[in-house]
Parts: structure tokens; C-alpha cells; sequence
């Protein structure tokens, strides 16, 4: 009697008969339909947007709209296609243009079966997915082993690897005969080979990426147009050898399609599946990460270059103390965290590349993830320009030219000690006897991409006017295609060592190149130290803090000469104070960009800060990017991601004339 009286009620108020239950159960979905009639069944489902096959709610989920205008969840359609069921579950039309593209669920469904009046002949049977209580846990029996298989056909071609380039310079060309040093510094540095456009398209390593996507109810309207147009533009600029898998999240998450290879076919799926995506629910960033990770771990086959990238507008409103979660999260992601356990093969490793943007996304969350992995953290104040981040990342992926990066530094002199390497984020190990020999573990390195690193040595007085060998630098690496184990040349730092009197002003000028990195150093150590004092409200004393390292950089040698990279960091400074003015303005965003500042700088690769177009660069005195050695500034931007961003501009100012983005085309990306 409470089903029918329930029954009664969802009609007469045009709601769906289950409506209000706490709980969904089976067995009451089959007594309550069946007794529904044809007509009224359909008037539901299409008044209350309701799948005829799960009969939940429409608004959220990847979504299949048939030729007949007919709206169904994709994991839920899946089955009916795959078995052979071209017969609309609504009104009974025959699909003429349908064929099974679609990726098989995120969990095994259960399914039972009922005889709906007056069936259609061939479709006697509905399958039913079970009802998963938002709070309950992924399946732990799911399996992802259906990722695409690579294709030997089109594998890239296993050439030779290009050398790379290793460069040894001192501090100062001299040290006077009678004088020592316990932080003698030298720049070690590697620079990984520019790629031509004939190499890019045949010999660069394929990819494995998995897209995480926020698809909560504050990505609604704008935000989820700009999100879908910058994953397209993703799909889009893979090759055939790529392979692409896209999860969504909201208050659970969902895999849409696994890791299919993004062959025309591919793409053609893939993008169907990015434009059913609708918004909806809260934010569960941990469900999404997870099931990411069980998408890489669970696949068949490896491409040699692996990725995730992940992109909130939000706070992460599902799981209570976030920090713990994520702590428990698989070392695979977890592998350069602080504190964190066993260290998994480099292999293994897998680096997650966040992107907050906004005003409301979780900083803090989003950089810690980035940073534990060894990925960056990018932050997008005007959300327009999101494809552009997207494109600076994805053309570095796409660029992979060397992997398990290590620059091996060794002692010149049996007298001469390492006593550090400053190595930001990177972990890096000097051996206990004797202090001979050092480590820098890099990992992945791309196309034109450069590494540099200060090691500080102990030099102690000669006992000859000659010269004091100081250090030898090389780099071992992996060819990505080949897996051959590559070795390049050694470069060697030594100073002359005459007496006092003997010192030129020459010798006594300070390397350019040396101090400019030294200067890096200290601003990202300053932003590092204030972002940490604005946390406890020290706003005042952060702003000071950042104004002290800026006169201080603007009275080194490198500031002194204007180098173009060095007035880069002085603006770049400025900026973050700027974002520290007031709680407001440091909560709106200045929290975003300082953190996104950090992580480019720890990690020596462009990330982006995209602030409004509107913000006054100039009056930071920011020097333009062209005037920076490379090109960026300090920004760590390659050629290929550089590549990769114009084309993105093009494309987004081709797409809509009448929008006025030719402002925020140029946003600036500091990193």
C-alpha cells in the first residue's frame, strides 16, 4: 500500500515514483514500473529528465543522446549495445546510427531483469545498474585492462639519441693562491637538445595521459564550455600513438573512456564523450585521483612517457581531512612528497600536473598534489585562457627527450670537498665519505628544456700558482624509444689560483650565469618564506621580506647590468607582494599564485600564472619575456610549449571573433 500511495502521489505531483526513498532498491523499481503504464513511464522520463535505464537523474554524468532525441547515462546504454540492442529504451525507435564506441563502466553493474508492458519484441529485457550511495567507496573489483593496444605500426622510429649538452662554471675564474672557500660555488647545469618539426612528428615518445576533470555543480555554465574546449583542444593535438583516458569527478568519480589510442577513430570518440559531460554534485578531487591511478596500474601496456593532469575550480568537500587522504594515496603519485615511504622504480612514477582556476579552488590541495608527484601547479585567474595552460603543459609531455635524468658530480681535486647542492625539489645525494661525489636525480627531462644546479664546494688554500680542478659534470639518461642507458660527455670547472697582488678586476668579477641563478634561488626562497608568513596572517612582514630579496637582487652584478631574467624575477617578486597586499586580496588569489611561483621554481618547469590582463605587470618592473636568455624570462617555457601556446591562442581567437579575447590572449605566464 505505501508503494502504491507513493506511486499515486510521484504522478499526480509529475515526480518520479522512487522519488524521496533513502534508499534505491531493486526490487522496488521493478513493482512500482510495472505497474506504471507505457505512456506514463515515458512522460516521466522525459518531463523529469530521467534515464529509462538506471532511472536516475540526468544532471549528472557523461551523457548519450540518440538519433531520436532520447537522453541515457553512457555506462548505462553501453550494455544495451553491447547486447545488440539498437531499440530505444523510451520509445521503442530502431537506432540506425549507432554502433558501441563507448567505454565499459567504472564498476561491474549487477543487473536484473523485468518484462515492461507491452514490450517491443526484440527488447524484452532492461538491465538495471545498481544504485551507489554517494558515500560509498569505489568498487574494489573493477577492472581498467582494456586500454587500447600500443600499435608496432605506427611506433616512432628508434633513432640515436641526441647528446645532451653539460656545461661546469665557476663562481669567479680565480682564487688568489692564499685564499679558501667553504661555499665556493659552481653551476651544473644539462640542457636537453631542441627537436625539429620532422623529429617531433616521428621519433618522440608516445604518451599514456589521463585527464582528471572537476565536473561539480560550481563548474556550471561558462566554466564547463571552457573546460571542454580545452580538453578538445587536447584530444585534438595527440597523435595516433598517444593514448587518452578521461575521468570526471563531482561527488564521485567516472571513468568515461579508457586509454584509447588517439587514432581518427579515437579522437572522434573522445571528443562525443567530452561534449555529454554535464555538471553537477560536490567535489571529490581524491575519487578522482584514485581512480586515475587504478586506470595506470591496471593497463596492459605502458607508452614511455606517463601523465596525469588534473583541474578543480573547488574545494574538496567530500573527504574531511584532505591532507590525510591524500597521504594515503598510492606512492606512484606520492613519490617525492615529504616523509613519504617506500620510493617506487622511476618507472613508476607517475607526475600529476594541477591546474586551479578561479577564485574559489583549493591552492593549497592542488599544490600539494602537483609537488608530492613531482608534477607543477598552475594557477588560472582569468579562466578564458585555461586552453593555454592546457597547451604550455601538454607541449612539454609531448616533448620528452630523455628519462631517469641524473647529473652525477664528481671532485676535481682529491683536497677539494662538495659540501651542498641547492637542487629545489629535486633529491639529491652527496656520499658520506668524503664528500667526492654527488647525485641530482631529475627524472623526465624535454626537448630544449635546461636544468641548472648550484653545488657549493669547500676549496682550500693552494700550494702552487697554478691552477685548483674543481669539479666534473656529467649526465646519465635513458633513451625513452630504446630504453638504451646513455652517458654524455664530461664538462670540467677549474680556477687559476695566483697570488693576491696578482688578481685581476676580471677575476674578480663574478660570473654572470652564476649569479643570475643565485638570484632565482633567493626569490623563490623569498616567495617560499613569505607565502608561509601570510599563512599566520603575517601579511606585513611577508611584503617586507619579498622587498628586501628585490633590493637585494637589484643590486647583484646581474642586477646592476638590467639581465633580462634577473629584472623577470625582481617584477616577479613584486607581483606576489602586490597579492599580499590585504587577507582578500592574498585569499582571491595571491595564495594561487605564490604557490604556483614555488612549484615552477622548485621544479625548474613553466607552470603557469594567468592573471587578468588588466593586472599592471609593468609597474613591478617586469622586463619582457624576449629579453630573457631563451626567450621566457625565467620561465622555463620551451620552444615546443611555446609552439603549443601560440597555437592555442590562434585557434581560441579564430573560433570567435566577435568575443573580445584578444586581451586575454596575452596573459602573462610568469613560469
Amino acid at each position: 500500500m505505501q508503494d502504491q500511495r507513493r506511486q499515486e502521489r510521484a504522478v499526480n505531483d509529475n515526480r518520479p515514483p522512487w522519488h524521496g526513498h533513502r534508499r534505491h532498491r531493486r526490487r522496488d523499481w521493478s513493482q512500482l514500473i510495472t505497474k506504471m503504464t507505457e505512456t506514463e513511464m515515458e512522460g516521466l522520463i522525459i518531463e523529469n529528465g530521467i534515464c529509462n535505464i538506471c532511472y536516475r537523474n540526468l544532471n549528472t554524468g557523461a551523457l548519450f543522446t540518440a538519433e531520436c532525441s532520447h537522453k541515457f547515462h553512457y555506462n548505462c546504454i553501453y550494455y544495451n549495445l553491447q547486447n545488440g540492442s539498437h531499440i530505444c529504451p523510451t520509445c521503442y525507435a530502431t537506432w540506425t546510427q549507432v554502433r558501441p564506441p563507448f567505454t565499459p563502466p567504472a564498476y561491474n553493474h549487477p543487473s536484473f531483469t523485468f518484462t515492461p508492458p507491452n514490450p517491443t519484441p526484440p527488447f524484452n529485457s532492461f538491465n538495471f545498474p545498481t544504485v551507489r550511495d554517494p558515500r560509498d567507496p569505489i568498487y574494489s573489483d573493477v577492472n581498467f585492462n582494456d586500454d587500447d593496444p600500443l600499435s608496432s605500426s605506427e611506433a616512432p622510429q628508434q633513432g640515436s639519441a641526441l647528446p645532451m649538452t653539460v656545461k661546469a662554471l665557476p663562481e669567479y675564474q680565480a682564487l688568489s693562491k692564499s685564499d679558501q672557500s667553504d661555499s665556493f660555488a659552481v653551476l651544473a647545469s644539462v640542457r636537453a637538445p631542441t627537436l625539429s618539426s620532422a623529429d617531433m612528428a616521428n621519433s618522440r615518445a608516445p604518451l599514456d595521459l589521463v585527464a582528471v576533470l572537476d565536473v561539480s555543480g560550481s563548474m556550471y555554465g561558462q566554466k564547463i564550455a571552457l573546460l571542454k574546449q580545452a580538453v578538445n583542444f587536447v584530444i585534438k593535438n595527440l597523435g595516433p600513438t598517444d593514448r587518452l583516458s578521461i575521468i570526471t569527478f563531482s561527488t564521485n568519480s567516472e571513468r568515461l573512456t579508457p586509454l584509447k589510442r588517439m587514432t581518427e577513430a579515437g579522437q572522434a570518440d573522445t571528443l562525443r564523450a567530452v561534449a555529454s559531460i554535464r555538471e553537477g554534485g560536490s567535489t571529490n578531487i581524491i575519487a578522482g585521483l584514485q581512480t586515475a591511478v587504478k586506470v595506470l596500474d591496471q593497463r596492459r601496456e605502458k607508452n614511455p612517457v606517463t601523465s596525469i593532469i588534473l583541474l578543480s575550480d573547488g574545494q574538496d568537500t567530500d573527504n574531511f581531512d584532505f591532507m590525510s587522504c591524500l597521504n594515503r594515496l598510492p606512492q606512484t603519485i606520492r613519490s617525492n612528497a615529504v616523509g613519504s615511504g617506500q620510493n617506487p622504480a622511476p618507472s613508476d612514477k607517475i607526475p600529476v600536473y594541477t591546474f586551479g582556476f578561479g577564485a574559489d579552488h583549493d591552492a593549497r590541495a592542488l599544490h600539494a598534489i602537483s609537488d608530492g608527484s613531482g608534477g607543477t601547479f598552475s594557477y588560472i585567474e582569468a579562466i578564458e585562457v585555461i586552453q593555454d595552460a592546457f597547451a604550455q603543459c601538454l607541449g612539454g609531455l609531448l616533448s620528452v627527450v630523455a628519462q631517469e635524468v641524473e647529473i652525477q658530480v664528481h671532485s676535481g681535486s682529491a683536497e677539494v670537498r662538495i659540501k651542498s647542492i641547492s637542487s629545489g625539489r629535486y633529491k639529491n645525494t652527496i656520499d658520506s665519505f668524503g664528500s667526492q661525489h654527488g647525485v641530482v636525480y631529475v627524472g623526465d627531462i624535454y626537448a630544449d628544456e635546461e636544468k641548472q644546479f648550484l653545488v657549493y664546494l669547500s676549496v682550500p688554500e693552494a700550494r702552487e700558482t697554478s691552477t685548483t680542478k674543481l669539479l666534473q659534470v656529467k649526465c646519465s639518461y635513458k633513451n625513452p624509444l630504446s630504453t638504451e642507458k646513455i652517458e654524455s660527455n664530461t664538462a670540467r670547472a677549474e680556477i687559476r689560483r695566483p697570488l693576491k697582488e696578482e688578481l685581476s678586476e676580471e677575476d674578480k668579477q663574478v660570473s654572470l650565469e652564476v649569479d643570475r641563478e643565485k638570484n632565482r634561488i633567493s626569490i623563490a626562497q623569498g616567495i617560499a618564506e613569505a607565502q608561509k608568513m601570510a599563512e599566520r596572517g603575517e601579511l606585513d612582514g611577508a611584503r617586507t621580506l619579498l622587498e628586501q630579496r628585490r633590493r637585494s637582487v637589484k643590486q647583484s652584478y646581474a642586477g646592476k647590468v638590467e639581465d633580462g631574467a634577473t629584472m623577470s624575477l625582481f617584477g616577479q617578486a613584486g607581483v606576489v607582494a602586490h597579492c599580499m597586499s590585504s587577507t582578500q586580496a592574498y585569499v582571491g588569489g595571491g595564495r594561487a599564485f605564490a604557490l604556483s611561483a614555488q612549484s615552477s621554481h622548485q621544479y625548474q618547469r613553466a607552470a603557469a600564472q594567468m592573471l587578468q590582463p588588466a593586472f599592471p605587470f609593468a609597474s613591478f618592473g617586469a622586463a619582457p619575456a624576449s629579453a630573457a636568455p631563451g626567450g621566457n624570462a625565467f620561465g622555463f617555457q620551451t620552444s615546443f610549449m611555446q609552439q603549443m601556446v601560440n597555437k592555442s591562442q590562434q585557434e581560441r581567437q579564430g573560433s570567435d571573433q566577435n568575443q573580445a579575447t584578444d586581451g586575454v590572449s596575452s596573459a602573462k605566464l610568469f613560469n
